[in-house]
């Protein structure tokens, strides 16, 4: 959610402490209250569908809602890191939602393509891409770097028929997914909502090797510290976000979680198994605002994973 964040999705899939924004802004934060269920975002089942700190001292809030306290009691503020007491290991003894359990859908997962199973029929679970050249802002979000579209209904993807609009995407250093437990340099997470709330994200890893020229300026660009509304960095050139999708790739659909606090369930995940590359520079350039912003693989806990199509 990532970011992505996931987790911060403007449907919040990375960092849940930050102000929810305007029409234009994604909506990054949500504050969950002692009475208010942390379930951020609703989607389908997997079978037919289905986001860093600077070195180890960055974090940010959300906010828990303890059994012991009642509606009226104030929820206390959790920090959470990519490390240390805050990091990772840490984040379901501080969130409940995060909690990996026997029952728990987190992402991200390892993905095993030989697992893979088809859809049936082979068409259902298609992504279908609405993507256009847009104008983004950047910002720093104290856990990665955020590309915020300025219309936030006008980029979109459809899943069974539903449309789930644009939000934000944006990068972790390593990869969280890994395929066949393999990790990658980078992972990219385009975060898409729908009207009724509902979350997809399209996860594509990134390897080494040609620039990634679609996001090129955005890598020149990234501010080094935490920005606000007033100080995100407006890129010069537009990104069609189609450019940063692999083509002719297989794509593995499962039902998951925001990668950030609070982790919420369910998030319907598209994971292009064919990585996108980017340049050695571009990645030592995020790496030094973010050493490691990735949350490890999460147990599968019988979860299908399928092999669905792009329209």
């Amino acid at each position: 959610m990532t970011e992505i964040t996931n987790d911060r999705q403007r449907m919040k899939p990375v960092s849940v402490t930050r102000r929810i924004r305007s029409s234009r802004r994604p909506f990054i934060a949500m504050v969950v209250a002692a009475s208010i269920s942390l379930a951020l975002q609703g989607c389908s089942s997997a079978t037919t569908t289905a986001g860093s700190s600077a070195g180890s001292s960055s974090s940010a809030t959300v906010v828990a809602s303890p059994s012991s306290q009642t509606a009226a009691s104030a929820a206390a503020p959790i920090e959470w890191s990519y490390s240390g007491d805050t990091g990772p290991d840490q984040w379901g003894e501080m969130v409940p939602t995060c909690q990996s359990g026997a029952s728990s859908s987190q992402s991200p997962i390892n993905i095993d393509p030989a697992s893979l199973v088809p859809q049936s029929p082979v068409t259902a679970g298609t992504v279908t891409l609405h993507y256009t050249p847009e104008v983004f802002e950047v910002e720093n979000t104290g856990h990665t770097i955020e590309a915020v579209p300025d219309d936030l209904h006008t980029n979109s993807i459809t899943i069974d028929g539903k449309t789930f609009y644009l939000q934000q995407f944006h990068l972790h250093t390593p990869s969280e997914h890994t395929i066949s437990n393999q990790s990658f340099p980078m992972e990219l997470h385009l975060v898409n909502k729908s009207d009724d709330g509902a979350t997809a994200v399209l996860g594509i890893p990134l390897s080494t090797g040609a620039e990634n020229t679609a996001l090129a300026e955005l890598f020149t660009k990234m501010p080094t510290t935490v920005t606000d509304e007033q100080s995100m960095v407006p890129l010069d050139g537009k990104i069609d976000p189609t450019d940063l999708i692999p083509t002719s790739s297989v794509i593995a659909r499962y039902s998951g979680s925001l990668t950030t606090p609070p982790c919420t369930e369910p998030v319907i995940w598209s994971v292009y198994l064919t990585p996108s590359t980017v340049s050695a520079d571009q990645v030592a350039n995020l790496q030094k605002i973010f050493a490691d912003n990735h949350r490890p693989t999460q147990p599968l806990n019988g979860r299908v994973i399928n092999d669905v199509q792009e329209g």
